[in-house]
């Protein structure tokens, strides 16, 4: 019973660090970070910015992992 109550207790304490799911994503919709070939360097630096350069780099680095150094210097 102790386990149960810890693990419901731990299960509430976390939930809301993952409720928003977008945070880890490129623009809040695209692909998760660990997902897209550049990886998390690029995110870091273009992942929150929307414009049309940016989206261009991202749609061409999915099918072309390597330009992600001439894409997101």
């Amino acid at each position: 019973m102790k386990r149960v109550f810890v693990a419901a207790a731990l299960a509430v304490l976390i939930a809301p660090a993952y409720a928003d799911k977008g945070d880890d994503h490129w623009f809040r919709t695209g692909e998760a970070w660990y997902q897209h070939p550049c990886g998390l360097r690029a995110f870091e630096k273009y992942g929150e910015d929307d414009s049309p350069a940016v989206r261009h780099a991202y749609e061409i680095t999915k099918h072309h992992p390597e330009l992600c150094s001439k894409e997101f210097p």
